[in-house]
């Protein structure tokens, strides 16, 4: 349905007749195998993403890429911090991604390889403010240890598939209406709320699809010493890794 939704957007829904309905139909009911199709053939449905891990007396950063499980090892002295940038362009409207990218080298590997690591600080509304925070923070904590930092907040407890999958929208109508609570939210409802039903679509809804999908797919394994060198050798499950 959202498919079927941004295709509309994009012909103009004055311009749609029976058969153009009838392609658009034929269009998305196509896409939906193909979705699967590249799903799998990505490997995707074997690791749902990594971690880093790091460690101040060792003063290095361990990472293992999705779906592989070769261990990689930075010297923290030597990475370079960058906020990225990932433009996000589709029919509802335009949004764009800024993680910070962790980049060193691999002096293990032969030769020496340049390895690029993505943290989940995406940023997407702020630009590249939360990553320069994430950064300021790891640096802090390398440099200081804990202290001074706030401490991180409790792991939540593991949700069922279906709450898994409504959590998204659940995200989606909080952010909404505190957007509308601002000082003339309401004023701006009219702008407000067709930009948020655009990002239902190319936000909300395919998070919601890929936490089904991704809900029994476990995260990228480090070595069993690494997990005991970084404090996390007791066996977890799901997301809380």
């Amino acid at each position: 349905m959202a498919i079927m939704l941004c295709i509309f957007t994009l012909i103009g829904f004055d311009n749609l007749t029976y058969q153009g309905i009838a392609r658009v139909a034929s269009i998305s009911l196509l896409l939906v195998p193909m979705s699967f199709l590249f799903y799998f053939a990505s490997g995707a449905h074997r690791s749902r993403g990594a971690f880093i891990r790091i460690h101040r007396g060792t003063r290095k950063l361990y990472f293992v890429y999705p779906r592989k499980t070769r261990l990689h090892v930075l010297d923290w002295d030597q990475i370079e911090a960058l906020a990225g940038y990932i433009p996000i362009v589709s029919a509802s409207g335009y949004a764009s991604r800024h993680p910070l990218y962790l980049i060193g080298v691999d002096h293990a590997m032969n030769p020496p390889t340049e390895i690029c690591v993505a943290c989940g600080n995406l940023g997407l509304f702020d630009g590249d403010r939360s990553a320069k925070a994430l950064w300021a923070y790891l640096q802090a904590f390398m440099a200081h240890g804990l202290d001074g930092l706030p401490e991180p907040a409790p792991l939540p407890p593991r949700l069922t598939r279906k709450q898994e999958a409504l959590q998204p929208y659940r995200d989606w109508l909080a952010g909404l209406r505190r957007r509308l609570a601002k000082p003339y939210g309401m004023l701006k409802a009219p702008i407000t709320i067709p930009i948020w039903l655009g990002w239902l679509l190319i936000n909300a809804f395919p998070d919601s699809v890929e936490a089904f999908i991704q809900y029994n797919v476990p995260y990228s394994k480090f070595p069993e010493e690494i997990e005991q060198l970084c404090g996390f050798d007791e066996v977890r499950t799901g997301h809380s890794r």
